[in-house]
């Protein structure tokens, strides 16, 4: 499977790929009106109001804004940078440095800024609660899908994480022991924690056809890395996202895909917790406890993670 991430098309021809992008994301975007997902977007941005009590859920959204906040602050004034990349020019795998904007172009970062984007929108819906308004159905079309996007891009995140990067980077201890930093584990694990954590609080109106919005983040995000390889930052963060590759086409499709069934998965167990609460949420912990991880199993690594020695 690895050797299809080196077979470049003879041409490095990037049309194939933009053309599958174009089409997959003007059909997501037809049946996105056509099934009337604006309307339904209302109601369950509403539903995400609902918690156990007013006061306590705008603390919960507002610590959640701030760690969030605090996080991004964090990842930009760090001077120091740690990324194994596809470089665009030689087209093979390369170490960076990236500091600064540079350090928000991989997924993981983008999962961390639609979380905090829903946490904020989630603050200010708090406050309307507070002051004893309805919701602007603008403001609960914002909310909601804000809310599934990021929910299926953290569970991707996480379980991509656990089960595919951590396992595979232990031969570059450095590289290892930096995914448990508190940036990282904030991408990684606490996105996960925090949005799960919200379901159970609120058991909100989950929709099937919001896995519309994990098939859109994905093709977003793969249109904005050719750009920014080509015009920009000259790197992929993922060799399988550069769309000059043989399989391009087919990755950029699995990826979108990938997002999207993340986000069906939890929509049927959102499904369980309105039918029966105790096994939904059982079944939805136990799953988040399953694809995050919070430090490193290798004792030795471990001892050496900051905030660890």
């Amino acid at each position: 499977m690895m050797e299809l991430f080196n077979q470049y098309h003879p041409n490095d021809d990037v049309v194939r790929s933009m053309s599958v992008l174009s089409i997959i994301t003007l059909g997501s975007l037809v049946l996105l009106f056509s099934w009337d997902v604006p309307s339904l977007l209302v109601g369950t941005g509403n539903s995400l109001t609902q918690g156990p009590s007013d006061v306590l859920m705008a603390i919960w959204h507002i610590a959640c804004l701030l760690l969030g906040l605090r996080t991004i602050a964090f990842m930009y004034t760090m001077k120091t940078g740690h990324m194994i990349v596809r470089s665009h020019e030689k087209k093979e795998d390369v170490l960076t440095h990236p500091i600064g904007i540079k350090k928000f172009v991989t997924f993981s970062s983008w999962t961390l800024i639609l979380t905090v984007m829903y946490f904020f929108f989630a603050t200010i819906g708090s406050f309307f609660l507070l002051a004893d308004t309805d919701l602007p159905s603008n403001l609960a079309q914002l909310l909601a899908g804000v809310f599934v996007t990021a929910l299926g891009a953290s569970f991707l995140t996480s379980t991509v994480v656990r089960y595919v990067i951590l396992p595979e980077n232990h031969i570059d201890e450095e590289h290892h022991k930096r995914q448990f930093w508190f940036h990282n584990q904030m991408m990684h694990n606490f996105c996960t924690v925090f949005l799960v954590t919200e379901i159970l609080l609120t058991s909100p109106q989950l929709e099937f056809v919001y896995m519309l919005f994990g098939i859109l983040i994905g093709l977003a995000y793969a249109l904005f890395a050719f750009p920014f390889a080509a015009f920009g930052g000259g790197f992929y963060v993922y060799s399988f996202i550069d769309p000059r590759l043989q399989k391009a086409p087919l990755f950029i499709t699995m990826l979108a895909l990938a997002i999207s069934l993340s986000y069906v998965g939890v929509w049927f167990v959102s499904e369980l917790i309105s039918f029966n609460i105790f096994i939904g949420g059982s079944l939805l912990i136990a799953w988040c406890s399953q694809i995050v991880q919070f430090e490193p199993l290798n004792a030795e690594v471990r001892g050496r993670v900051p905030g660890k020695e």
